[in-house]
């Protein structure tokens, strides 16, 4: 895979679809403790009508291969940060330092008019990028937030500096197994092993850092910010205190709900969850209708 060089290690991308297909490309930004496996569906359904970009987020995935410390995942014992230490870069990580990684990334492989696709933590992500403005063909042209992490809700934002302290400590990787399965539905079956296990294989410090990140966010500035087309689809009811800002700002926002999953919605109902998006990308004519 390609790879970006930044303070947290070598980012790594790919990118894949057709080039000349006259329809926005789309960035795939996946969320907390998972990596850009996750948004395969999402790969898979519009894969061959979009140039797609997916992005492991810096210490996720293949970024993190370098520093790996040996964890072994749900059941393992990590007797400490082994390896490579873990860099200030990934244990003070900011949702900004992700953006200015995708930043770079959208310019180098000169992406055009990307319509960025983000869940939980990527949906932050997406929020950032919107609410910076930049400019010239790489910039973003809309947003797309799955199940978001809590974007202004300061009493959900403050359980995830709770999160972090637990995970800082979380050396068998048991708190955040437990943490993962809470996220399914008892009916979920798409994935969940899997999820639970790359959750729980995170270094500590890592997870931690990328937990306070979620928390430190100042989300209802982001919104107030924006003035690019959003589409929010949730699992469960749509955050309160984001519809209300982005009302208040004037951003064009569009919300939905999935039933019947729980946050990997677009890994489980991925039924529900393309065809408000493909109808979406058409009501904002960002593609011609069929």
């Amino acid at each position: 895979m390609p790879a970006l060089p930044t303070p947290a290690g070598h980012v790594r991308y790919a990118v894949s679809g057709p080039t000349a297909s006259g329809r926005p490309d789309l960035v795939l930004l996946h969320g907390w403790c998972n990596e850009s496996t996750s948004m395969a569906t999402l790969k898979e359904a519009f894969g061959t009508e979009h140039r797609i970009l997916e992005i492991d987020l810096r210490g996720h995935g293949e970024s993190s291969r370098v520093e790996d410390d040996g964890s072994m995942g749900v059941g393992g014992v990590r007797t400490g940060e082994l390896g490579e230490p873990v860099p200030k870069a990934l244990r003070e990580v900011k949702v900004g330092d992700y953006t200015d990684d995708l930043w770079e990334i959208l310019r180098k492989t000169r992406l055009r008019d990307p319509i960025l696709i983000g869940h939980s933590l990527g949906a932050l992500i997406v929020l950032d990028a919107l609410a910076r403005g930049y400019s010239g063909p790489q910039a973003p042209i809309a947003g797309v937030l799955l199940d978001p992490a809590p974007v202004v809700n300061a009493e959900v934002k403050a359980k995830w500096v709770e999160i972090a302290e637990k995970v800082a400590v979380d050396r068998n990787g048991r708190f955040r197994a437990d943490f993962a399965n809470s996220l399914f539905l008892p009916t979920d079956t798409v994935a969940r092993h899997a999820i639970t296990e790359t959750m729980a294989r995170f270094r500590p410090a890592v997870a931690a850092g990328s937990a306070r990140a979620i928390a430190d966010f100042d989300g209802e500035a982001a919104v107030r910010k924006v003035n690019h087309p959003l589409l929010v689809l949730r699992a469960t009811t749509v955050e309160r205190q984001l519809v209300m800002a982005a009302k208040e700002a004037g951003v064009p926002l569009t919300t939905g709900q999935t039933v019947g999953a729980g946050h990997f919605h677009h890994l489980e109902v991925p039924e529900q969850v393309m065809p408000m998006i493909r109808q979406w990308m058409r009501v904002n004519e960002f593609v011609n209708p069929d």
